[in-house]
């Protein structure tokens, strides 16, 4: 192997710190304690308990893939995609707490 291609190969490979790491896993404990607060708070299994936790969940689950998937360091187009899908949940949440609401 040449050095130009050992050269290109080290700018593509990404070293996340730990200090990254337990940050994140410090922010996903405390959303964790968050949504059990809102679960006790709003009484359990209320529309608004119910999506208070989805947006956590969400929220925790968009977390892990930017930092733990390294999706930080891919290409833009994986990005949008992951985007769509949150907004496209995110919205279908929002449909199903107003028609629990009106029944």
């Amino acid at each position: 192997m040449t050095t130009e291609n050992s050269n290109n190969m080290s700018e593509d490979v990404h070293q996340p710190s730990y200090k990254l790491d337990f940050m994140t896993f410090g922010f996903l404990l405390i959303l964790t304690a968050l949504t059990i607060w809102a679960s006790y708070a709003t009484g359990g299994t209320t529309v608004l308990a119910v999506s208070i936790a989805m947006t956590i969940a969400t929220i925790k689950a968009s977390l892990v893939v930017i930092n733990f998937m390294h999706l930080r360091f891919d290409n833009i187009v994986y990005k949008i995609f992951v985007g769509v899908v949150i907004v496209l949940f995110l919205s279908f949440m929002l449909m199903m707490a107003v028609d629990y609401a009106y029944r």
